[in-house]
């Protein structure tokens, strides 16, 4: 009896305890099936898996195929597996995964000898067990920390990529993927790390070598640690030999190699490697367009306009420019160079050390211009016909009444006063702040304002009578590309630093085309105006600097009141150079002038860079005979402009040396009656019969002597045509051409006379 009972509570017993383990085990399933759940639903979806594409740098390129930077939270550079080594692909399988190619994700007799070779070492963390999709899960969705909802996830991941790809696109990804030391991700920038080569070219040994960084990369980096790097090595070639994917006697070859490396210690790889300025530049405008994840992450290829065998010619004129200028308390400066035909930023400069300051003078400075912005006065005041290029100006000083009801009264240089007319030649070239003032005022200053802004200038210019001394604050952009339009003779082109952007699969994704526009100013201004630049080269205030040696050379220099601010801008038929010099916290330099800082830099550079330009420049070939037909304008109102100038010059022409101001100077015009037409320059014809042809010297723009070495023949309006011959190649340079060179100041020597000076005050 006592047996049946016992038998029965022993059956009781093994009852409840079955159902207790079945509830236990449900629960646990289920609480197991519920974290599984909510973990799952934390994963992306297999459209998010399918999608997928490594990050990639983006690269930045100069017109000539040097890189100038490379910009990515990570330094990689995908390749297809066709480009990846068969022995790299061996090397990283045999190491990390030998059953790669049989399991679906998860590998559980790997799993279990790992387990079993742990116990036995007593370190369960001595040998791992995650196969490469399981790394390729964790390293693309997850973090490296260990923890057991990370392991659970990267499981999941791995047989859903098993599921949705192929074994070569898991690969693939893998290789591009994976971190290997030194900052490079992925097989292709290990290879250029290490070794300076394409992933393609790796040897047996090297492709070893970087298959075995992927277990621990910073502590075998064979920079670090040659030895440990070589270990590793042979380690991974070993493997190789006993999955059978490599002959022992190969092994043994490769394993008697030693490591050559690329250099001495890790190459940067990530960041600006040169024209760090125009670099910045460049990035600022991707960034407005395409915002930070997209320019970091997108693998773009960014091809730019500038020239960097010119790049490297601006950063040593300029630096050494600037330290044969110390002594005149020099400390800031810049230099842009644009082609003038496309706008195309050859060279930028924004400063003297990037490291320190990374304020880019050429884009951010809006400085004054000075003398620089003369060029825009005599523009508007000889296109209205206000003055000709080849007759006189009045240099007295006017008193002039502001708007705050004080006088001002423009200065020359060391206060030089003028008690009659000069040449315009002769003002313009020596820069006379009084007879620019006078131009001025009988043009007006709106519209010498709106002439500025016709030709290039895009900051807001303040409309006052010391416009007319540079007052007004622009940057050395806007100056170059502004005086683009003098070298092309009325062609203006916005800057452009950014030619084409290709994408990761080298589509093309935006490329920016030249535009250039015709300026609304009369043709023969700009041949006019020519003239004017090339005589401050050769007997105005760069006579000295040195830029006459730079073949057809013109240009204008500009120096501020308390001399703040330091100026040259020039130009040769194929290219456009703005330098500025000064002390961004204004503090002034010790007599710095534009002429004897910045024309020596523009110099040194340009000598160099009309060499460098490419071949086959955007200038369109000259018409016949290298003339510009000045073409003569059919509305009424032009015709009468160009009748008052015509009697004007014919005027100053016959003036005797003493004449007064009032008797040969164009100011007696009225600025309105100039403007009957709005404001909008007539349109001009090639029937006109009002023209006359002058030989004349190249160099001068004045009428052609017999020693001039170089001469054309040029088409010009009647009563705009030179009337002065020559006094450049005459055989026997007169005591006062001479005296005028040197003028009004003896500066150090080797440099340039010093150009007027005056107060920019409104």
């Amino acid at each position: 009896m006592a047996t049946r009972t016992t038998k029965r509570r022993l059956k009781k017993i093994l009852l409840w305890m079955e159902v207790s383990f079945i509830l236990i085990l449900g629960a646990g399933v289920g609480i197991v099936g519920g974290a599984l759940y909510q973990i799952g639903k934390l994963l992306p979806d297999e459209r998010a898996i399918n999608e997928f594409t490594p990050t990639a740098a983006t690269k930045i390129f100069s017109s000539d195929g040097e890189t100038l930077a490379i910009l990515a939270d990570q330094y990689r550079e995908p390749v297809p597996l066709s480009r990846i080594p068969v022995n790299l692909q061996k090397a990283i399988v045999a190491i990390e995964d030998s059953r790669f190619y049989d399991h679906h994700g998860l590998d559980f007799r790997g799993l279990t000898r790992a387990l079993w070779t742990n116990i036995r070492g007593g370190n369960l963390k001595q040998q791992g067990a995650s196969t490469l999709t399981q790394q390729l899960a964790r390293d693309i969705y997850l973090t490296q920390k260990k923890t057991l909802s990370r392991k659970l996830k990267e499981a999941m991941l791995a047989v859903q990529i098993e599921r949705n790809w192929a074994k070569k696109q898991i690969l693939e990804t893998y290789l591009n993927q994976v971190y290997f030391g030194s900052g490079a991700y992925g097989v292709q920038s290990a290879a250029k790390t290490y070794f300076g080569k394409d992933v393609k070219d790796l040897n047996l040994a090297q492709c070893a070598l970087i298959a075995g960084l992927a277990q621990r990369p910073n502590e075998l980096s064979p920079y670090r640690h040659a030895d440990r790097a070589i270990r590793r090595r042979n380690v991974v070639l070993t493997r190789m030999v006993e999955v059978g994917f490599l002959p022992k006697e190969n092994a043994q070859k490769a394993m008697q190699q030693g490591i050559r490396l690329a250099a001495k210690q890790k190459p940067q790889h990530v960041g600006y490697f040169h024209a760090p300025y125009f670099v910045t530049h460049v990035v600022e405008q991707l960034k407005d367009t395409y915002g930070d994840d997209l320019l970091y992450k997108g693998g773009f290829r960014v091809m730019t306009s500038l020239n960097y065998k010119m790049q490297q010619v601006a950063e040593q004129a300029l630096a050494q420019g600037l330290e044969r200028s110390r002594y005149m308390g020099v400390h800031d400066a810049a230099l842009v160079c644009v082609d003038p035909y496309t706008g195309y930023v050859r060279a930028m400069v924004g400063g003297v050390d990037f490291k320190k300051d990374q304020f880019n003078c050429v884009t951010q400075a809006h400085r004054q211009p000075g003398s620089s912005f003369k060029a825009f006065v005599y523009t508007a005041a000889i296109d209205t016909g206000h003055l000709s290029a080849f007759g006189s100006i009045s240099a007295r000083a006017p008193s002039i009444k502001g708007p705050d009801g004080k006088w001002w009264t423009p200065q020359n240089h060391d206060r030089i006063g003028y008690r009659s007319g000069l040449s315009v030649r002769t003002a313009f070239a020596m820069s006379v702040n009084t007879a620019a003032v006078n131009a001025l005022m009988s043009v007006g200053a709106d519209t010498v304002a709106e002439y500025a802004q016709r030709l290039g200038i895009r900051s807001k210019l303040r409309a006052y009578p010391s416009l007319a001394l540079g007052a007004s604050e622009v940057t050395p952009l806007e100056m170059a590309v502004a005086y683009g339009a003098f070298a092309t003779k009325g062609t203006h082109c916005e800057p452009i630093s950014i030619i084409k952007i290709l994408d990761r699969d080298n589509a093309t994704i935006f490329e920016n085309v030249p535009r250039p526009k015709r300026v609304n100013v009369n043709p023969a201004t700009f041949e006019a105006m020519d003239g004017l630049f090339r005589a401050v080269v050769t007997s105005g205030t760069a006579a000295s600097s040195g830029a006459d040696r730079v073949p057809d050379a013109h240009g204008k220099t500009g120096t501020t009141e308390n001399y703040t601010d330091a100026w040259f801008v020039g130009y040769t038929p194929d290219l456009v150079t703005a330098v500025w010099a000064g002390n961004r916290n204004n503090k002034p330099m010790r007599r710095g002038y534009g002429g004897t800082i910045c024309a020596p830099i523009w110099a040194n550079y340009m000598i160099e860079a009309v060499k460098l330009n490419p071949k086959g420049s955007s200038r369109p070939k000259p018409e016949a005979g290298e003339a510009m037909i000045a073409k003569a304008d059919t509305d009424e109102s032009s015709r009468e402009r160009r009748r008052r100038s015509r009697d004007r010059a014919a005027d100053a022409s016959e003036a005797p040396p003493n004449a007064t101001p009032e008797t040969s100077t164009a100011a007696g015009t009225d600025a309105g009656e100039a403007h009957a037409d709005s404001g909008e320059l007539a349109s001009v014809s090639a029937n006109s019969t009002n023209t006359v042809q002058v030989r004349v010297c190249d160099e001068s723009y004045l009428i052609a002597g017999p020693n001039c070495p170089s001469t054309r023949r040029l088409t010009f309006v009647s009563g705009m045509q030179p009337r002065q011959m020559c006094d450049v190649h005459r055989g026997a340079r007169s005591q006062n051409v001479k005296s005028r060179r040197r003028a009004p100041a003896q500066p150090a020597a080797g440099h340039a006379a010093p150009e007027g000076e005056g107060s920019t005050a409104n």
